[in-house]
């Protein structure tokens, strides 16, 4: 391909439409991000096949308005919480400066990719098929979740190669040897305060110095627009602003478009062009020694003497059981566990500053499952109402996260008397096994609704004993009925009533005493 061929290709994400937002009365619209930000009050929110991308958007046009604005102090976000349309000349200022950082396949400044690729493939250089770019995607030993193909006959139109390029930045994983996750590890489950409109959303997502990472780097801080275009393989960077962290590229990256008159296999929308392969090797990544980066957008496990974990999606385990560690603040001296959370930043910030507003707070909760490694399962994506008054009350904080602990203690009890009523070896034990992980997910599917009945009603009142003790009898309530449904799954052959008759009783024992207990405060 000669230099004139390669210079036929482009997509300026700037201009293009490929942004899909969700229009007031229904459907979608594709913007670029020139007039995503200044029409960003029209539409409810970011719409994409992936809620990955949708995160990655998300971030980018915080980072964007991050940079434009620079909020320093309280009276500076207040004051930008207070708009009702990004300016036109702040967008055109910006576009001025930094508009031509923005094209996906510009030979000098690509997008998110390194210059010092060659823009053609070359012999010898770590070429994969553009399918690695996204995880929905199977490639190479990759699990097929989420659609079967082969890897070779993937061709991504411009649009979703972009989608899969700003995804990149929060949810790089591990990938194999030498092939580490982006700033935050492993990915953590982000939690994204939601406005009224796309908007308020990002205005609510901009966060002052005080609330940002302490780690970061505070002197040249710089976002993917001010850097050189490069990407050193396998590079480590010790010194990152939080600019550059919402860009951060834990990859090096460099895609290939070819003509193809065609279709795109990701969306099926026709193509005149589109991406078969591209260079895909590990890019940026921070010392292991590297102080804890607690990104504002995450929650965390505290512990002493060992590094931070984030809080990720668990198999089998719904995010509302998470509640009180992402959302809530409770007091250190009552937390009922030895380690502490500390939850998103951006919260502690949006309670500081609403003071008094009691009114809820929207927030859309996504994560991307995974072996910590290389294999990929599942993503999350659930949206959440947290009362205001909860975001400041540690009392009500502590109070919900007890009935959390209570309900995963309970949940604890009927697995292990299943278990020793039921469990052993044998020709029945898979089939035991398989009604006791139904009877859990039984169990927790039951405590959904009064699990928000029982934040509602705490976040409206100060006493909070009576709420408590109705879930503390529901929690108990739900785990001796799952229990005895699991028990009567296993059948009513002679040799099994005494066992279900002396696993019923078992369990009734244990759920009251522990139910008394908790009541007691023993």
């Amino acid at each position: 391909m000669t230099d004139t061929e390669i210079s036929v290709f482009h997509f300026d994400l700037w201009n293009e439409p490929w942004i899909g937002l969700e229009k007031e009365g229904g459907g979608i619209e594709r913007l670029g991000i020139g007039q995503a930000l200044l029409r960003a009050h029209e539409f409810g929110g970011i719409y994409e096949l992936s809620p990955l991308i949708v995160v990655g958007i998300h971030r980018l046009l915080t980072a964007i308005l991050q940079d434009m604005y620079s909020p320093k102090a309280d009276k500076d976000l207040k004051l930008l919480w207070a708009v009702r349309q990004i300016p036109e000349e702040d967008v055109l200022e910006f576009a001025r400066n930094y508009g031509d950082r923005f094209d996906l396949f510009s030979p000098e400044y690509p997008f998110y990719q390194s210059a010092d690729v060659s823009p053609v493939p070359v012999k010898g250089e770590n070429i994969k098929s553009i399918a690695n770019l996204l995880p929905d995607i199977p490639s190479g030993t990759e699990h097929t979740h989420y659609r079967h193909g082969v890897q070779a006959e993937q061709v991504f139109c411009p649009v979703c190669a972009a989608g899969g390029i700003v995804a990149l930045p929060a949810f790089s994983t591990s990938g194999g040897a030498g092939i580490k996750p982006s700033i935050n590890g492993v990915p953590p489950l982000y939690v994204i305060p939601t406005g009224g409109n796309l908007l308020e959303s990002l205005l609510l997502s901009l966060v002052i110095p005080n609330y940002q990472p302490s780690a970061r780097a505070v002197d040249g801080d710089l976002a993917w627009w001010k850097r050189e275009p490069l990407i050193p393989r396998s590079s480590e960077v010790v010194s990152v602003g939080y600019l550059h962290s919402l860009t951060f590229q834990p990859r090096r990256v460099r895609l290939y478009p070819e003509v193809l008159d065609g279709s795109c296999s990701r969306c099926g929308q026709p193509i005149k062009f589109g991406i078969r392969k591209m260079i895909f090797d590990m890019g940026e990544s921070r010392p292991k020694d590297a102080p804890a980066w607690f990104d504002p957008f995450a929650a965390y496990k505290v512990r002493d003497k060992k590094p931070p974990i984030p809080i990720r999606p668990v198999e089998g385990k719904a995010a509302w059981r998470e509640y009180s560690n992402l959302f809530l603040k409770k007091p250190e001296d009552e937390t009922p566990r030895k380690e502490k959370t500390i939850r998103p930043s951006v919260l502690d910030q949006i309670s500081d500053l609403r003071e008094g507003d009691t009114g809820a707070v929207s927030l859309r909760c996504v994560g991307l499952r995974t072996d910590m490694k290389a294999k990929v399962f599942e993503w999350v994506d659930t949206g959440f109402e947290v009362p205001g008054s909860l975001l400041r009350d540690e009392v009500a904080g502590f109070q919900i996260d007890k009935g959390i602990q209570f309900a995963s203690s309970c949940a604890s009890t009927i697995a292990s008397v299943f278990r020793k009523t039921f469990g052993g070896s044998g020709k029945d034990a898979a089939r035991y096994t398989q009604l006791k992980t139904a009877m859990m997910d039984d169990y927790w599917r039951g405590l959904a609704l009064p699990f928000r009945k029982l934040v509602t009603t705490i976040s409206t009142t100060q006493n909070y004993d009576e709420p408590f003790a109705e879930w503390v009898d529901q929690v108990t309530r739900v785990a001796e009925r799952c229990f005895n449904n699991a028990a009567a799954a296993i059948g009513d052959e002679g040799k099994h009533l005494r066992k279900r008759y002396n696993g019923e009783r078992l369990c009734r024992i244990y759920l009251l005493s522990a139910k008394k207990k908790e009541l007691n405060n023993e």
